[in-house]
């Protein structure tokens, strides 16, 4: 399970290579996703082992842009992944802006983290 508080972006902070609607689209088909037309999203689940888990979310635009996305909560890697599918990735390298640490973190970094006891937050 990974436990986080991020902000998403394109590499080095630049916006993301997928637009806002896009993403809106994609994240629109994931069972038990309810997001809203201005971006904000909640998406829960339950493991096979029956733990239960959460994301909120927020999708910020500029303009057509995808400039960044804010998520805080807990999932499995699996269903991080398809938050990650959404924004382009793998195609797209992201970064992982972990604001109450003060640090801009590479995918494999912020995974390692976000797999620890305290999550990346």
């Amino acid at each position: 399970m990974l436990v986080f508080h991020v902000s998403i972006h394109g590499l080095a902070t630049a916006a993301l290579e997928v637009t806002f609607d896009a993403a809106l689209d994609s994240l629109r088909r994931l069972q038990r996703m309810f997001i809203e037309p201005d971006g904000s999203l909640v998406w829960t689940g339950q493991t096979p082992a029956g733990e239960r888990w959460q994301v909120d979310g927020n999708l910020i635009d500029r303009g057509d842009v995808l400039a960044y996305v804010e998520l805080k909560g807990s999932c499995p890697e699996e269903q991080f992944d398809e938050i990650l599918r959404a924004l382009g990735w793998p195609q797209s390298e992201l970064s992982f802006q972990l604001s109450r640490r003060g640090i801009t973190a590479l995918e494999a970094e912020f995974r390692r983290l976000a797999r620890l006891p305290a999550g990346a937050v």
